[in-house]
């Protein structure tokens, strides 16, 4: 058995849905709402926000984030 993720616009959902249940396909609703909402970053992500404070691996420090995108 294969797992596929699809998305589908909310105007044909009942459609789809419909149709893939008279081929005998197995239905697994999830939202958006089921990903993670923790605002506390990993040790990876915390050490890359740290490391591109101090300017670890770029020009310079980042001391606003308006100025960095700009400079992209």
């Amino acid at each position: 058995m294969e797992t596929l993720t699809i998305n589908i616009p909310d105007k044909k959902s009942a459609f789809v849905k419909k149709l893939l249940k008279e081929l005998g396909v197995t239905i697994t609703s999830t939202s958006k709402t089921d990903a993670p909402t923790s605002s506390i970053p990993n040790d990876v992500t915390a050490k890359t926000i740290d490391n591109a404070h101090k300017g670890i691996g770029l020009d310079k420090p980042i001391n606003n984030i308006n100025d960095f995108i700009n400079s992209l």
